[in-house]
């Protein structure tokens, strides 16, 4: 059982950590910079950013409520497992990635001035 534990919090932290974190501290601040420098067409509504962070937020609570009501001697091992997801997000986020890139310019292509 501890090996899907660890699989489940592998998988579903990469998904839940990279959807809080990287719109956040990426995306938002970008989308701020590209309005103060006058490439943006209108302002991107904050909604946008945050909508992602509160709806994966929710799921990463209740995946940790069902793993300590359901599975509590797994418990610990999953905090393990997703504290090392959040490390390894985290420290993606210096990172130039031409995906992440590409990604925001395709998300908000109707907010961005032509160039």
């Amino acid at each position: 059982m501890w090996i899907i534990i660890v699989i489940v919090g592998l998988i579903f932290g990469l998904f839940a950590f990279s959807q809080i974190i990287y719109p956040l501290v990426s995306a938002w601040p970008r989308a701020k910079k590209l309005e103060r420098e006058g490439k943006l067409k209108q302002s991107i509504p904050i909604t946008t950013f945050i909508i992602a962070p509160i709806v994966w937020g929710t799921l990463l609570a209740a995946s940790i409520w069902i793993v300590n009501s359901s599975f509590v001697e797994y418990s610990k091992l999953y905090y393990i497992v997703l504290g090392f997801i959040f490390v390894v997000v985290i420290a993606q986020i210096p990172k130039q990635n031409r995906d992440l890139e590409a990604d925001f310019k395709d998300s908000w292509k109707k907010y961005l001035k032509e160039e």
